[in-house]
């Protein structure tokens, strides 16, 4: 999968295509047999290639799936395996979403059996944040399961609402523990949303501070896009908590090269002009290989402009989304977003097309 944004018509395309392959799927699974390319073709205004291509690839996907679902069991690596195929020394955005998929309810899971370790660490972000100041919102970009989140927010609970908490994961089955585990620990009415972080469904300085915790670490390559989406979304201070290839030992930096993890946060910050106010390593990690650092950019006050009470805007179209209950509807764009579980899911594959759906349901 591609790393680099795409452009709206690219966008579309993309769309388009995910359609017409998600037919084929259910063709392939109800008939066991082999489908008409150049009638499916004719109907779709498509070359056969494209068709031929894409129930190859629906075929190997699905024998990929089943090879990851054996190494997990074995307690393999899915990323190095995934990454090893891709013939890639980074992981792709689609590989990170498998591989954090399956794995799925066991951080919450290492979480509870030794939770102080993972508090003393914490606590070191929780500190950092404070010493911004006051902030009316607050988001975790990439929150995995819950468990920082929820030790963070239950520490800033007198200075902040949680109706004005977000966090979200490309993973929707991480965000679904996320959303089980914070309500078990009273954590309720916060903003949880499916979504990466190269293209965050929010508007421009919509949220005071966003932060992250080892989000960003498994996207090798992806540093630049990544903090563009981020400072964007961000309003006053980007915080994150991330392994630090330069102030690692020898053995720290293999093992970050071994995983495909980011390099240079700091350095790439400062190269987009961005006003890097701390850069520091925490004098506490839960992986002692895997050095965190805390780097604190401020935004240039130049860079702000007022967004409006609703944060959330079509990742494809960048136009406003409305939250309809069972769905988040674009009407500039006609696109639906599907909300599962009580959890929007908005990445760019997640549209559907709904021309109709203002007329018919919203009257």
């Amino acid at each position: 999968m591609a790393s680099a944004r795409t452009t709206p018509l690219h966008s579309l395309l993309v769309f388009i295509y995910r359609d017409i392959y998600t037919c084929f799927l259910k063709e392939l699974r109800r008939h066991r047999q082999p489908i008409d390319c150049s009638k499916i073709a004719r109907v779709a205004g498509i070359t056969v290639d494209i068709i031929i291509y894409l129930e190859v690839w629906i075929l190997f996907k699905s024998k990929v799936l089943d090879e990851v679902k054996r190494i997990y069991s074995q307690g393999g690596n899915i990323i190095k395996h995934l990454r090893e195929i891709e013939q890639s020394q980074h992981n792709s955005t689609e590989s990170i979403l498998i591989s954090y998929d399956f794995q799925a309810g066991s951080y919450v899971k290492a979480y509870k059996k030794n939770s102080k370790i993972y508090h003393r660490m914490i606590d070191q972000f929780v500190a950092e944040l404070k010493a911004l100041g006051g902030f009316r919102s607050i988001m975790e970009a990439g929150i995995g399961e819950g468990t920082t989140f929820r030790y963070i927010i239950h520490n800033l609970s007198t200075t902040i609402s949680h109706a004005n908490c977000y966090g979200f994961d490309i993973s929707w089955s991480r965000l679904k523990v996320a959303k089980d585990f914070l309500q078990a620990n009273s954590i309720v009415g916060q903003h949880l949303f499916v979504a990466e972080l190269s293209s965050i469904p929010l508007k421009d300085n919509s949220i005071d501070i966003v932060y992250t915790s080892h989000s960003i670490e498994p996207n090798g390559g992806k540093e630049r896009p990544i903090l563009e989406e981020l400072y964007r979304v961000t309003k006053n201070y980007l915080v994150l908590f991330e392994p630090d290839y330069e102030l690692a030992d020898d053995a720290g930096k293999k093992r970050m090269e071994e995983h495909g993890y980011v390099k240079d946060l700091a350095g790439v910050a400062k190269s987009l002009g961005y006003n890097v106010i701390k850069h520091k390593l925490l004098g506490y990690s839960v992986n002692p290989l895997n050095p965190t650092s805390v780097i604190v950019i401020n935004k240039q006050k130049s860079d702000i402009s007022v967004s409006d009470d609703n944060p959330f805007r079509c990742p494809i179209t960048k136009t406003d989304l409305i939250n309809c209950g069972e769905i988040f509807f674009s009407p500039q764009a006609y696109l639906m977003y599907p909300v599962i579980q009580g959890l929007p899911c908005l990445l760019d594959s997640q549209a559907i097309l709904g021309c109709r759906y203002d007329i018919h349901v919203l009257g």
